[in-house]
């Protein structure tokens, strides 16, 4: 019983971390390519929507 709430505890962990990581990825991106836009000339608005109405492909 014990062993098992161990195993549960930590593939919860392992979850939690990777679906964390990956947020935490998203929010870098989206911010490189918002720099990248407001580089590039667009204004914040431009470059927010941009971002946000992008299809990935």
């Amino acid at each position: 019983m014990i062993t098992a709430a161990v195993w549960s505890v930590i593939i919860g962990g392992v979850v939690w971390l990777f679906t964390y990581d990956e947020r935490k990825f998203d929010e870098r991106e989206a911010q490189r390519d918002y720099d990248k836009l407001i580089s590039m000339g667009y204004t914040p608005e431009e470059a927010a929507w941009q971002i946000n109405n992008a299809a990935e492909g």
